[in-house]
């Protein structure tokens, strides 16, 4: 693989402008750049082995096709804003609808026929109680037993109309998609009415941004570009966690992946093209790895043994003694300068 001039180096980032905005923001912890930990994010690697693992047992050639499989040695492309939550809103609307049914549609008509048993109120109140809890359980049941044959009757009912589905999906995910390239050193972020704001990535700050759900607090990955102010954080990229270090080791890897001085991150959705970086390759053969190390891995004795290193080695990091290799080259050059290197729309408003 050919890299172009302009790709991401740890060692050698360029001077750069100011921020037009201060860096610094409330309830959101700016990440370093350059400074790397060397750890995977241990959830979303867990995810990620039977994902693999299942796409190499039954379509290992998906691995070549940009359309089945997002992640290569060349760009890690995910989706970003409306068009990824409308892809999660569809998924989910079926399974949820016929949850309502069955809860809330069953388990009112199960209290109206418990109300028209014959016996004194006292007890038909306690009688209609236990059948409210009664169908509660037996609910659960009926859609453990039922939801896969529901969703296979509702793709057999979609089935006259694949051609159409499939035209709106790849307009909706052409809209959405965005993408970290190692091999420009670009990324590139979807906007509303099909537009991309695409730049280098030190252009862009990272914040392990805080997210209030159901009582507790989350964390996820968030990007702000320095010299227009948008930022992203709704991406199909960065799952909201319940953990920090996750998140920060999620960035961390993501880093290691844009610099081409480095092999890229030994995870499991990058494996089948390790041998196509050069740099890889080189680490590779130096340590001996397997080349098939995640795809054959046994998970749950990993997560026994050396999995649960991993996890201690992420949680136990002295994340916060990072230096940051990109904020002494902020101010090297003023931003009307810095723009006349860029083409005229790089910046979309």
């Amino acid at each position: 693989m050919q890299f172009e001039p302009r790709v991401f180096r740890a060692d050698r980032i360029p001077p750069l402008p100011d921020s037009v905005k201060s860096r610094q923001r409330l309830g959101e912890d700016l990440q370093p750049v350059g400074d790397y930990a060397g750890i995977e994010p241990y959830f979303r690697v867990c995810v990620d082995v039977g994902e693999v693992q299942h796409q190499d047992r039954s379509e290992p050639e998906a691995f070549t096709s940009d359309d089945a499989w997002w992640w290569n040695h060349r760009r890690i492309r995910f989706l970003n804003g409306k068009a990824f939550i409308g892809l999660s809103a569809l998924l989910l609307l079926v399974p949820y609808t016929w949850g309502g049914l069955v809860l809330v549609g069953g388990g009112w008509g199960a209290i109206y026929l418990a109300n028209l048993v014959d016996i004194p109120f006292i007890l038909k109140f306690f009688w209609i109680i236990a059948v409210g809890f009664g169908w509660l359980a037996l609910s659960f049941f009926i859609l453990i037993k039922t939801l896969p044959w529901v969703m296979g009757g509702f793709a057999l009912l979609l089935r006259p109309f694949d051609a159409l589905l499939a035209r709106l999906l790849d307009r909706g995910l052409d809209a959405g998609e965005s993408y970290f390239s190692r091999e420009t050193g670009e990324v590139s972020f979807a906007l509303p009415g099909g537009r991309k704001l695409t730049a280098p990535f030190e252009e862009f700050d990272a914040y392990v941004e805080r997210v209030i759900q159901h009582g507790g607090i989350f964390y996820r990955l968030m990007f702000v570009h320095r010299y227009t102010g948008k930022q992203f954080s709704q991406t199909s990229l960065s799952r909201v966690e319940p953990s920090r270090e996750e998140v920060m080791a999620l960035w961390d890897m993501l880093q290691r992946y844009m610099d081409v001085s480095q092999p890229l991150p030994d995870v499991p959705r990058l494996e089948p093209f390790r041998h196509l970086d050069p740099v890889t390759v080189a680490h590779d053969q130096a340590t001996g790895r397997p080349a098939r190390y995640w795809r054959d891995l046994d998970l749950e004795a990993w997560q026994r043994g050396e999995g649960a290193e991993w996890l201690r080695r992420q949680t136990a990091y002295a994340w916060d003694t990072r230096v940051c290799r990109l904020t002494p080259r902020l101010g090297l050059v003023s931003l009307a300068d810095y723009r006349e290197l860029r083409p005229e729309d790089a910046y979309p408003v």
